[in-house]
């Protein structure tokens, strides 16, 4: 049995383990963020430049403040919203400009009065609770603004790739015992039905990650991460990626 995002980051504890083991330096999730980073700020850049009015950014289930930290200096205006207090806390701290706020979108439709050029949700498909999922994007599809609005959304446990034996194992061994872990996994087709079904198009996707995570706990770390370095980007082994990164537009 796993804990729920909302239940698992209400706490101050797991919210700083999140913070220095999760996306500690040189930990497997840091590692795909810094090759994510750089396809997000140019497909952000390439956006701007065919835009000539302000942008407004919102990163639902911003968490910590690591995309919203990353983005707000490329728009005109950042919003975030999380459902953890003590996510957004850490995130204060990394913003400069953005404002952040705590809430559910869903029982607090106030969130969110405005229309927005881009909208980023990193982790989020996969870390909310299965029967949300569409109810959430078909909320972020009301305030994208059309015809011309992106939503960039990730799911970081691919089904399809070399990460799901170890998934597999995991819950197994761990099945009859209460787990803070995440182990939930997300197919190629089931996400792309689940974005279609919710309004939005796909544009663009991109893959980070091919080779097993537990191979940067060994002394194969160097080798594996310059191949997944190698293999990262638009491809079409994408849907065999570990982290696979959408680029949607509202149908």
């Amino acid at each position: 049995m796993t804990t729920s995002y909302s239940e698992r980051f209400q706490d101050s504890t797991s919210v700083a383990d999140y913070e220095s083991k999760e996306y500690g330096e040189g930990s497997y999730a840091s590692c795909i963020w810094n090759r994510q980073r750089p396809v997000v700020e140019k497909i952000l850049a390439d956006f701007r430049q065919q835009h000539s009015r302000p942008i407004r950014l919102l990163d639902f289930a911003c968490g910590t403040g690591r995309v919203i930290s990353a983005l707000e200096n490329q728009v005109d205006t950042a919003e975030g919203i999380d459902i953890s207090e003590n996510m957004v806390a850490v995130a204060r701290g990394k913003c400069r400009a953005a404002q952040l706020r705590v809430g559910d979108i869903l029982s607090q439709p106030e969130l969110l009065q405005n229309k927005y050029d881009l909208i980023t949700a990193f982790r989020f498909l996969l870390n909310v609770e299965p029967e949300l999922r569409a109810k959430i994007l078909r909320r972020l599809r009301e305030v994208v603004s059309e015809p011309n609005g992106l939503l960039i959304v990730n799911v970081h446990g691919n089904s399809r790739s070399l990460r799901h034996p170890a998934i597999v194992w995991r819950r197994w061994r761990e099945r009859s015992q209460p787990s803070g872990a995440m182990l939930n996994e997300m197919s190629p087709v089931v996400t792309k039905q689940l974005l279609r079904a919710s309004g939005f198009k796909i544009v663009r996707q991109f893959g980070f990650g091919i080779l097993p995570p537990t191979l940067y706990r060994t002394p194969l770390r160097k080798l594996a991460a310059a191949a997944d370095g190698a293999l990262a980007g638009e491809h079409s082994w994408n849907d065999y990626a570990i982290d696979m990164l959408f680029v949607c537009r509202p149908l």
